[in-house]
């Protein structure tokens, strides 16, 4: 892996980063008293398609480094502050973010896998 390679594969890292950033912070958006967390899908899309960028970076461990960003800026927003209340509510919707942002990523990258042998 050169050195342009690895600054790309910063870069996408970055992106992970701040795209959990974005789908975290807007998660608790409401339509009238009914939750809608429309960023659910964009974190499954935007994770699938930072891992295809990052894997076509790098055929190492390292390409899922945007996906563990993403994974650990939500987990770290999940976590209650000091007052004992997080940015998230500990409900259906973090457990759909995570299951979507995560778990697309990892069916795509499986069934590229089965493509493959």
């Amino acid at each position: 892996m050169n050195v342009a390679d690895r600054i790309e594969l910063a870069v996408l890292t970055g992106c992970g980063v701040v795209l959990a950033l974005l789908t975290v912070f807007f998660l608790n958006v409401r339509i009238g008293a009914v939750p809608v967390p429309f960023t659910v899908v964009i974190a499954a899309i935007g994770t699938t398609l930072l891992l295809r960028l990052a894997a076509g970076t790098t055929s190492s461990s390292w390409r899922y480094a945007p996906l563990v960003a993403w994974t650990a800026v939500v987990v770290i927003a999940a976590v209650p502050g000091i007052n004992g209340n997080g940015p998230l509510i500990g409900d259906w919707r973090v457990l759909l973010l995570l299951l979507c942002g995560l778990g697309l990523p990892a069916m795509a990258t499986s069934m590229s896998r089965l493509n493959n042998l």
